[in-house]
This record gives structure tokens, sequence and C-alpha cells, in this order.
């Protein structure tokens, strides 16, 4: 359940993003259709800080005008946020399959059978592991 609200907060977040972007993108053909003989750049300044701060007022007024690039792009925009949230592969299946086969360059968890291979692991009693790590170190304080 709480992985479903962290997705549908994440969905909201794109799509409010993208829907800025289309207001944006489908105001913009009409403005510059109306004002093209001023081609100043605070005019646009001023165009793209009134859809920012006002977006709803901004998206009631390509509603009434009917601009299908408005209806289009926020379809479109609905469509993209859903898929990237919910329908969108995990990247971790990437991952997952690389214990399945030796990959260089990726990390990957080894098996028993690649580290215990037959005739090439020597095993040494604990007790003789441990007389060979003291002698080995009274011959380097003789050395010095």
């Amino acid at each position: 359940m709480k992985m479903v609200g962290i997705r549908l907060l994440l969905a909201a977040g794109i799509l409010l993003i993208l829907e800025l972007m289309v207001i944006n993108v489908a105001g913009l053909l009409p403005f510059v259709a109306a004002h093209k003989s001023d081609v100043s750049g605070a005019l646009y300044m001023d165009f793209f800080r009134n859809s920012l701060l006002n977006p709803v007022e901004s998206s009631i007024v390509l509603v009434e005008g009917k601009n299908p690039l408005f209806f289009i792009g926020s379809a479109g925009a609905v469509v993209l946020a859903m898929y990237a949230v919910f329908f969108a592969k995990d990247r971790k299946a990437e991952y997952q399959l690389a214990d399945r086969y030796g990959v260089y360059g990726k990390a990957r968890w080894a098996r028993k059978n690649e580290i215990f291979v037959p005739n090439e692991t020597v095993s040494i009693p604990a007790k003789q592991l441990m007389h060979d790590l003291e002698a080995s170190m009274m011959e380097t304080r003789g050395e010095k």
C-alpha cells in the first residue's frame, strides 16, 4: 500500500511538470501569432511568468479558446506520466539477470561451485594455519 502511495505522488509530480510544459507550449503559438510585430524578450518573459504563476487561469483560457494542442498535449501528459510510473519496467531486472552469467564490469555474488573448484582449493586445518601464521611472524622478527 505504501508503494502505491509513493507511485501516485510521483505520478502527480510528473503530471504537474508535464502539464506546465503543455500550457506553455500550447499558449505560446497563439501568443506569437498575436504579437508577431513586437519581438521583445520582456513580452515573452511576462507570458511565461504569467503562465507558470497562474496555470489554472492559463488552462481556462486555452480550453475556452478550444486550443487543440492543449487537449492533445494534456492527454499525452497523462498517458506519459501513468506509463512512466506504473508500466515502465523496473530497472532491477537488468541486475537480477547478471547472476545467471558472468559479465565484466558488473558486480554479482559468486556461487559456491565457482569458489570451491575441485582440485584447485586446498583446505588447511585451523591449527596448521595458526602454526604457519605464527612461524611466518617469527621469521620476519628475526630478519630485522
